[in-house]
Formats: structure tokens, sequence, C-alpha cells
């Protein structure tokens, strides 16, 4: 049968680690490997270089840091490796020719001061649509702005998508809204709150900031 293998890495140059122990803990069809000062593990997968074995790696990992406090990644070893490189800029522009005093209310200055903590966690996409959202209800207190979604072959309304969104990332366990069923059916993932162990599932949801984004823009422009 094919094998994956990982590659771990520590918080300290030298492996702060057990390794017998840690042997004894992980499932028989984890192989631990020494090769000089790095430690690799291999397992048993239907194909090699498969990515899912990840989970695996991960979930006895995230025990073992609970149980050790010993923080320890593993990255795959693929025999073909391929790279990227990503940026991110902004487009600086003008105020408007138009421009006057902003008329202040309660609500606008909160929804600046997230946009401004927002628009920066790149790396932290579920930070990022609490923050969007948090704007967007600023905006749209009603019920009525969201409305009812009950058919699972087409889209939402984009404010209730957005409110769909926030409650999957920032709630845990079944999803028990029929509303938010029909719309995990709509995307096609299991009908759980958003679950950081499945890379799927991160990938859908990431693709979705862009949404938040733009409707919370959209929300602070009615008051400017």
């Amino acid at each position: 049968m094919p094998s994956t293998k990982f590659k771990l890495f520590f918080e300290t140059e030298v492996p702060d680690i057990d390794l017998e122990k840690f042997k004894k803990s992980l499932p028989s069809s984890f192989k631990v490997q020494k090769e000089e000062n790095d430690i690799f593990i291999s397992l048993e997968t239907s194909v090699k270089d498969d990515d899912n074995a990840k989970y695996l790696i991960d979930r006895e990992l995230d025990r073992h840091f609970f149980l050790a406090c010993v923080k320890i990644t593993a990255e795959i070893v693929k025999r073909t490796v391929t790279s990227s490189f990503s940026s991110w800029y902004r487009i600086h522009g003008d105020l408007p020719e138009n421009i006057e005093p902003q008329v202040w209310n309660y609500e606008l200055p909160i929804m600046l001061k997230l946009w401004s903590l927002a628009i920066d966690l790149h790396n932290e996409f579920r930070l990022q649509l609490l923050y969007y959202f948090h704007i967007i209800e600023l905006a749209y207190p009603e019920r009525s702005s969201y409305p009812d979604y009950t058919d699972s072959t087409s889209p939402p309304h984009p404010l209730t998508e957005c409110k769909f969104i926030r409650h999957l990332v920032a709630h845990a366990g079944d999803v028990g809204s029929n509303q938010l069923k029909a719309y995990c059916r709509y995307l096609g993932i299991p009908e759980v709150m958003f679950d950081v162990t499945d890379r799927r599932y991160q990938s859908i949801l990431l693709g979705k900031v862009n949404l938040l984004e733009e409707q919370a823009k959209k929300a602070i422009e009615k008051y400017l």
C-alpha cells in the first residue's frame, strides 16, 4: 500500500519531544523515523502524497499539544514540489471632489473602525468574516433585511448569505436551523458549524470573504 510522508516542525531549534512516548501515542499505521536532526512520520494511504492524510496527522499533533503543550506542525514531503507566491497591495485614491464634513451617528464610527481592523487580516479570514458581518448588522439591524431561505437549489439573498456565513463561523456543533441546513446543502458541506479540521470546508468559507467585504462596504457607504 502507498504511504504519505510528513516532516515535523517544532517551535524550538532542538525538537522537544520524548520520541518513544510519542511513538506509543500514535496508531500502528503511523511510522516515526528520525533522520539526522529531523523527525518524519509516514502513514499508509490509498494514494501517494494524499492531502487527506494531513487531517489524520493534525489531530494527533493537536492531542499531543493539549497533553504536553509542545507545538508541532507537519508538512507533507511531496515527490513533486510546487510553490506559489502571493502579495497584498492597496490602490490609493483621492478624496471625492464634493466631500464635506461628516454627519456622524452612533453606528458609523464603529463600522469604520471594524473596517480598518478587518481589511488587513489576510491570514485570519474567520475574524475578517466576523468583523465584516458586525458592520452589516449595524447597518441592517432589522430581521426583515434578511429574507428567509428555503430553496437549496438557488443562492440566498446576499445579506441572508452573509448572516449564514457568520453563524457557521461563530458557532460549533450541529446545525439546527432549517434555513441554515438548506444553505449547507447549497454549499455541499456537512450540516455542522465551521469545522477547522476540514480543509475543503475552510476553502469554501474562505471563498466567501469577498461577499462579506462587498456587503460591508455597501453598508458603510449608506452613511457617507
